[in-house]
């Protein structure tokens, strides 16, 4: 009998083979041997869990979403609702079901079904999803903590379509990267915190377009009441109109007492609408806690909103997900004894947010989202167990973030921006521990085939050059003596790194948003940053860039092994923008 086959995580039985059952094993956390094993979880020990199946035309789905966004095809810029994404591409109705009763049969209870029915959220408890997916639960310490994990890979009946489960532990969860505390100027050149009228300035926005007729979108978690307060303040104090704000909630989530995000999501609030203060609604889409499996129904909740945002900002991340083992660009194995193993599992979320984020891409919406503060590495704080955590530092693993790691994300990096106190630029450089990097097993996509500067291949294909952030950059301090004012409790802060510069891109987009001619608005933002950054004309319009002929002699022009470089490069990408510009060449306004 032939052997089996591993494809995507799941092993599939031979081809003459005919058992009914699949094993995932993707969902299982490679390092529960470095971690205590403290026995089986109590039976009625609470879970919640996103399972996600496979809709059945990608390729047709990624071939509609190019066409939207060629000039030359007659259905460039008729980006889907809702519901005619649904009709053309979901998972058809008698599949869902079949999955569904699947799921239940054990007492699972279902929470949402996305509208394309490819992502169901269920809770339950540990004795049914032990019974469900053929895997005792148990709890684990490790490192003065307890979580909960599966001990041996799920298993699956074969044919429903089931391509990932997210929630089998309870340690894997994203982290916002880290914010610089900065204060004050020094001689003529400003380098401490700038205002939302510095960065109009620096940044070119034009006044006749400050984002009226667009919606903007924060993810986030947690209470939101203290954050909507600060918002206020922070416009009362730079003259700014009220934003009006929305909170949504993913279905079946009740807990919002966390705190400890709210000055993260002030940082959000405040630079994005700081740049579009004309915006129509500001939408905070918060989930009860950063798990995966609850950020994947705020990411689906926000794709599934037939009026939501056209532009969303998530500012956390987590190592993408890493499915083989093999050398990297001359650098160690990931898995060699001398780093830690494990990195990057990130619960395989990586597939499921892809999934969903290309139905959000087609329906011409655009998520941000940070490239994270540990340079040209992934943060590994937990790395023997999971290769999670945060931390300004560059931690030597050549890695990168997700979710601005995937193909229908904008990774936007961090620069440090000294202005001369008059909305003009002194001097803008990469930060050192900007995130960024080649993603190693994402190949190009389409729009970024063919860059200058994009050169490492992937692990999986040599003959095939991966996907690289960061695709834009914007300010995200140093530190230690640059930054962003906010107010947060009440009172002045400062806010910083990449968690920064995404909502920042989030707010200038909507301004370029907002000066479309195109009822629809200019789809998912990647398609025209690069059609007009690989243009030797307007890209010196559209962009400044951010090269290592910019920096002053001593300041840092790298991310740790990728430097700063004319043109697009891995730490800054194409650079930082110039919003007047970029309303001229996509939106062809104010030549």
């Amino acid at each position: 009998m032939a052997a089996a086959v591993l494809v995507a995580g799941l092993t599939l039985p031979a081809a003459h083979a005919a058992p009914a059952r699949l094993t995932v094993t993707q969902n299982l956390l490679p390092g529960l041997a470095n971690a205590t094993d403290l026995g089986a979880a109590a039976a009625g020990t609470p879970m919640t869990l996103l399972v996600s199946v496979a809709r059945p035309n990608p390729a047709g789905e990624q071939a509609l979403l190019d066409a939207e966004h060629d000039p030359a095809s007659p259905q460039f810029g008729r980006f889907l609702s809702v519901d005619d994404f649904v009709a053309r591409f979901g998972v058809p109705q008698s599949r869902a079901d079949a999955v569904a009763a699947w799921l239940t049969g054990t007492g699972l209870r279902v929470d949402s079904v996305s509208a394309a029915r490819d992502q169901i959220a269920l809770h339950g408890t540990a004795g049914q999803v032990s019974a469900l997916f053929g895997t005792a639960i148990h709890r684990f310490s490790y490192s003065g903590g307890e979580f909960l994990a599966n001990t041996s890979a799920p298993v699956l009946p074969y044919g429903l379509g089931i391509s990932n489960v997210i929630g089998l532990n309870t340690v894997q969860h994203l982290s916002p990267p880290a914010r610089t505390h900065q204060d004050g100027c020094a001689g003529g050149t400003c380098v401490g915190v700038t205002t939302p009228a510095d960065l109009w300035g620096v940044y070119q926005q034009p006044a006749a377009y400050q984002g009226k007729g667009q919606s903007i979108a924060i993810f986030g978690a947690g209470r939101s009441d203290g954050v909507i307060t600060d918002l206020r303040a922070f416009e009362k104090k730079f003259g700014l109109p009220q934003v009006p704000v929305t909170v949504k909630h993913p279905a079946n989530d009740t807990n919002f007492t966390d705190d400890s995000g709210h000055v993260e999501w002030n940082i959000d609030t405040q630079a994005s609408t700081g740049m579009a203060p004309r915006a129509d609604n500001l939408t905070l889409y918060f989930g009860q806690d950063l798990s995966d499996s609850d950020v994947t129904k705020v990411f689906s909740q926000w794709t599934d909103d037939r009026t939501g945002p056209k532009q969303a900002s998530a500012s956390y991340g987590e190592c993408e997900t890493v499915p083989v083992v093999s050398p990297i660009a001359g650098q160690p194995l990931l898995n060699n004894p001398s780093l830690p193993a494990g990195q990057g599992l990130g619960n395989n979320s990586d597939y499921t947010w892809t999934q969903i984020l290309r139905q959000a891409a087609i329906e011409g919406k655009t998520l941000f989202s940070s490239t994270g503060d540990t340079g040209s590495s992934c943060p590994i704080a937990y790395a023997q167990l999971i290769g999670a955590g945060n931390g300004v530092l560059n931690q030597g693993v050549p890695v990168t973030n997700s979710p601005a790691s995937l193909p229908y994300v904008v990774g936007v990096g961090g620069t440090v921006l000294y202005t001369d106190g008059k909305g003009h630029r002194s001097r803008e450089y990469g930060w050192a521990y900007s995130g960024g990097g080649s993603t190693l097993f994402h190949p190009a996509p389409s729009y970024q085939r063919g860059t200058p500067g994009l050169s490492v291949d992937c692990v999986t294909d040599p003959l095939t050059v991966c996907r690289g952030i960061a695709d834009v950059s914007a300010q995200s301090g140093d530190v230690v003596s640059n930054g962003y004012a906010i107010v947060s409790n009440g009172a002045a802060s400062v806010g910083g790194g990449t968690s920064l510069s995404s909502p920042l891109w989030a707010g200038m987009w909507a301004r370029v948003q907002g000066a479309s001619r195109n009822a629809g608005g200019n789809g998912f933002a990647n398609y025209a940053l690069y059609r007009v950054g690989k243009d030797a004309v307007s890209y010196p319009r559209d962009f400044f860039d951010v090269s290592s002929t910019d920096t002053a002699t001593g300041l840092p022009a790298g991310n740790g092994l990728y430097p700063t470089l004319p043109g697009w490069d891995y730490v800054t990408g194409w650079g930082a923008p110039r919003v007047t510009g970029l309303i001229c060449d996509i939106d062809h306004v104010g030549c």
